[in-house]
């Protein structure tokens, strides 16, 4: 962002003429002072320039980023009232791919920085947004002795409706407001579960902190290892992946083992490294930005066979950022067969700009690149097994994207003796 600096300068030549006369000042024309941008224009032109400096993909994905500037600014240089410019922008930010970039009010802003965002007031479930085949809420997880839990809901239920009034299709994921509000308050929620009819649940809301852990056991007679990880990463994660797979081992031999990420959501403070040197050794691939790249290169490491068991990994539509990363790097080494329905492709890592009138945006800066050469920013991860069953139609008891997976390592060349088992009804045990 340049600033404008005008300085007027008053003054009066003096010159001494012969014979000590005092010469005649000459007409001058009055200054014209050069108007100082609006802090609209400059907060606009920060945001638009930072973005055009910045944002990872240079090509704007076929958007012409110069012509968008023109389109706006004349419409920000006429002077807008503060609810008209906030929309002006993120109509701008709306011509990118979702999540390019997120912008923030100052408002906004400084809501953010005196929340604690694990601790909020509403119905304690982690929630993903479908527009199709009808507009609905799917829950990924219920957190443990929240309100969601004690009114019976579960994950992979589906809510289509807040008090009366059906989930729309252009609310997207801002939904979340109206599932949320006053500790005390009451929500009736129109309720889905995988297989049955709607019914009406009536939630009391109450002050929720966000918790979930990883969870999983052995299938039984598959001697097949399942661990589930939860949609938010936690502190312990990785302690809780090793001490997971100590217990597995002590079971006995694992025939292989699934990860499953098809809630794994939120990759901020994911483990994404130590995860990577249990399953995977060397080469895996690179982070780049507009003008540098990083090669992720692990020292693999074999804790209770990490390095040698069959591997399988779910993955879907939430499966988001480092999971992604995770899931990507080990399909493109060979390391793990992949399992489910496409990722969106959200592994780019967001820095944060502030702009002239206390706002800010957070810009895709870098992406991530396979080993062979896929850029999963602009393309998601794609399975190797394709199953058409999201999280909403499947349920503990009968999963056919986990049971494709346990097909898979079944069928494998490492399987003892090459045969295919059945796998019978599926339990978690411990």
């Amino acid at each position: 962002m340049r600033w404008l600096l005008i300085g007027v300068v008053l003054g009066f030549l003096l010159s001494a003429c012969s014979g000590g006369e005092r010469a005649e000042p000459s007409p001058t024309t009055p200054p014209v002072a050069t108007p100082t941008p609006s802090l609209q224009v400059r907060t606009f032109e920060a945001l638009w320039s930072a973005i055009q400096e910045n944002y990872i993909y240079p090509d704007f994905h076929g958007v012409d980023w110069q012509a968008v500037r023109n389109e706006y600014l004349i419409r920000v240089e006429a002077g807008l009232t503060a609810e008209e410019f906030h929309e002006i922008l993120r109509s701008m930010i709306a011509r990118l791919p979702s999540g390019a970039v997120i912008w923030q009010t100052r408002a906004e802003r400084i809501q953010q920085a005196i929340e604690d965002t694990r601790t909020y007031e509403g119905i304690g479930a982690y929630i993903a947004f479908r527009a199709t085949p009808e507009p609905h809420v799917v829950l990924l997880s219920v957190m443990p002795n929240s309100p969601a839990a004690e009114a019976g809901l579960q994950a992979h239920d589906s809510i289509l409706a807040i008090d009366g009034i059906p989930v729309q299709a252009d609310e997207g994921e801002s939904v979340v407001r109206r599932i949320r509000g006053p500790a005390g308050s009451r929500a009736t929620l129109r309720v889905r579960s995988p297989g049955r009819p709607p019914r009406d649940v009536e939630v009391t809301r109450g002050k929720v902190t966000a918790t979930d852990v990883l969870k999983g056991g052995m299938i039984p007679r598959a001697g097949i290892g399942y661990l589930l990880f939860p949609p938010a990463p936690y502190d312990e994660l990785g302690g809780d992946m090793l001490n997971s797979l100590r217990v597995l081992s002590d079971e006995r031999e694992l025939e292989g083992l699934i990860l499953d990420l098809r809630i794994a959501t939120i990759g901020g403070s994911w483990p994404l490294t130590p995860l990577l040197t249990l399953f995977a050794n060397g080469n895996l691939g690179e982070i780049y930005t507009r003008t540098s790249t990083q090669v992720i290169t692990v020292e693999g490491r074999d804790v209770f066979n990490s390095q040698r068991v069959p591997l399988a990994i779910l993955i879907g539509p939430d499966t988001q950022g480092a999971p992604e990363i995770f899931a990507a790097a080990l399909q493109a080494t060979g390391r793990a067969i992949l399992v489910g329905l496409p990722t969106p492709g959200k592994v780019e890592g967001i820095t944060e700009f502030a702009l002239p009138d206390g706002s800010r945006a957070f810009i895709a800066t870098s992406s991530y690149r396979t080993p062979d050469g896929r850029e999963i920013g602009r393309t998601g991860v794609t399975p190797d097994v394709k199953v058409n069953a999201d999280w909403d139609v499947v349920t503990l008891e009968k999963d056919p994207v986990r049971e494709a997976a346990v097909r898979a390592l079944q069928e494998m060349p490492r399987r003892a003796n090459g045969a295919s088992r059945h796998l019978g009804e599926f339990s978690v045990q411990g």
